[in-house]
């Protein structure tokens, strides 16, 4: 199967203007396998910004009179994907995803939203874009000013949303200072009587920032004592920033960390040492979490598996990357979790952490599907069936 590489097959875009700047003396024939995928991928942001009011407001997503539009920009993206050519500039890339899994996801929200399942379709559409509008302008922490951008500011500030639905759309672009700004502006201005729930979720994207691409626990601790010291915050949502603020007063689980000239033997002690293989284990096991450590962990494990994507360790280090990211998939605009998932089944069907993938996997399936029907859907089970055949994999009463 042919692989996606780094965010999924958006970066095309990004990668495919590189490659033109540093490769002039290219042949034709490369040029001209670069002029279709450019267009293609100029196509898909088009209709990404399309959507961008019903990916920022689930109340405008949910909306009746929205249906028709936002079906035939859900299936003509669908299509897109589903055509869309791997490139060669990407084969020098990390983290690797599948073409299919995109496509599929989007499928999936297609039918989703058809049969009037338009939550699930949301989170399933979020899902998919942040493998994609992340990467076609930006960097962890910036954003490039002269690459084009999926959402222009005056488009944004036209949209008849929140100021959390517009930090929304500029954290999905990684355009962090500006969402940081808006989330700021969301939170002082909210009550403390108002639905926690936003107010939360504002404040897990400004912790994303400062660990996960700022990477700093003093700017975190700083930033989040403010709250506390202006007691804007209600008491349970208060008490949970201090928990944050606690454990951003310690240490980051690796100092000084260098993703570029870790040695893989350095990297396997780090994993032994903070992820347990059972619930008796050190710091990480599936009953223990801290939500700083957890957003600090994965972001050492991917910027590693990045750096050295052919690491014997990469089907531990995906299965470990999903189980982060269901930690805290509630909360997030995101989840990728499926997607670590399926990476890992599908470059190591070999490796043993590959059936701890599928059976995750399968209780993914289980919770998202069967509480709400009676059996998997047939493209359900016939993906099911693949992935069991690539691992060799039979149920334990089979064996």
């Amino acid at each position: 199967m042919k692989l996606i590489f780094t965010f999924g097959l958006c970066s095309l875009l990004v990668f495919t203007q590189a490659y033109a700047a540093t490769k002039k003396a290219k042949s034709k024939h490369s040029k001209s396998t670069k002029t279709p995928v450019r267009k293609k991928m100029n196509t898909i942001s088009g209709i990404v910004r399309e959507l961008g009011l019903y990916i920022a407001s689930e109340q405008e997503f949910l909306r009746a009179a929205n249906k028709p539009i936002i079906q035939t920009k859900l299936e003509e993206l669908s299509a897109l994907f589903k055509n869309l050519k791997v490139h060669p500039v990407i084969s020098s890339q990390g983290l690797a995803f599948n073409q299919i899994v995109m496509a599929e996801q989007l499928e999936q929200t297609v039918v989703l939203f058809k049969a009037d399942k338009k939550s699930y379709a949301r989170a399933k559409l979020n899902a998919s874009l942040n493998l994609c509008v992340s990467c076609h302008s930006q960097t962890p922490g910036t954003v490039n000013k002269e690459q084009f951008k999926m959402f222009a500011d005056k488009d944004i500030n036209q949209l008849k949303i929140n100021d959390f639905e517009r930090a929304e759309l500029y954290f999905i672009t990684r355009d962090f200072e500006k969402a940081l700004k808006l989330y700021d502006q969301f939170i002082r201005g909210s009550k403390k009587t108002d639905d926690d729930e936003f107010i939360y979720k504002a404040l897990e994207r400004q912790l994303i920032y400062f660990v996960k691409f700022k990477k700093s626990f003093p700017e975190a601790k700083s930033f989040f004592e403010t709250y506390l010291k202006d007691k804007i915050l209600n008491d349970r949502v208060a008490q949970e920033v201090s928990e944050w603020v606690k454990t951003l007063g310690q240490k980051s689980l690796w100092e000084m960390y260098d993703p570029i000239t870790v040695k893989e033997d350095d990297m396997e002690k780090f994993m032994k040492t903070f992820i347990a293989d059972d619930e008796e284990g050190p710091i990480f096991s599936a009953t223990n979490s801290s939500e700083v450590y957890d957003l600090n962990l994965s972001s050492i494990l991917m910027d590693y598996y990045n750096a050295h994507p052919d690491t014997k360790l990469g089907a531990k280090i995906l299965f470990w990357l999903a189980t982060l990211d269901k930690r805290v998939n509630d909360d997030l605009f995101f989840s990728l979790g499926d997607f670590y998932l399926l990476a890992c089944m599908e470059k190591y069907p070999k490796d043993p952490v590959a059936r701890d993938c599928y059976e995750s996997y399968i209780d993914d399936l289980e919770i998202n599907y069967l509480s709400k029907e009676k059996e998997f859907p047939s493209e359900i089970n016939t993906r099911i069936q693949k992935l069991q055949k690539l691992l060799n994999y039979k149920d334990q009463g089979e064996e």
